[in-house]
């Protein structure tokens, strides 16, 4: 109907909760992906005695740094999404809170009136 306004306030609340607890999980993959790296590193040879390990080494050890960068990147991209979803279940939530507040005020007034 035209003019009305209504939201899911607690069902957008439950789904930045659930959003929050997915990222909380996904803050793991970095940590996760540099220990299981820290156990193959050197697997490509010994660097300074081997060409091969000469010339993959310090490749390895950069497309390390930019998987964990990347994860890192993408969780602290989600946990702004969920900022947002929580942030905006509050401006959902203001415009009530707002009238209620101008509902009391004005029936203050009208007591003190009489």
């Amino acid at each position: 109907m035209a003019g009305e306004y209504a939201a899911n306030v607690s069902g957008v609340m439950a789904g930045s909760k659930h959003m929050d607890d997915a990222v909380r999980g996904a803050e793991e993959l970095g940590p996760r992906f540099e220990t299981n790296w820290d156990m193959t590193e050197g697997w490509w040879g010994e660097e300074g005695s081997d060409d091969f390990a000469d010339q993959i080494g310090p490749q390895c050890r950069e497309e390390k740094e930019r998987v964990v960068r990347t994860a890192k990147d993408i969780v602290a991209g989600f946990l702004a999404l969920v900022d947002a979803v929580a942030q905006e279940a509050v401006n959902v939530q203001r415009p009530q809170f707002q009238a209620l507040e101008d509902i009391q005020t004005q029936h203050v007034e009208s007591e003190t009136r009489r």
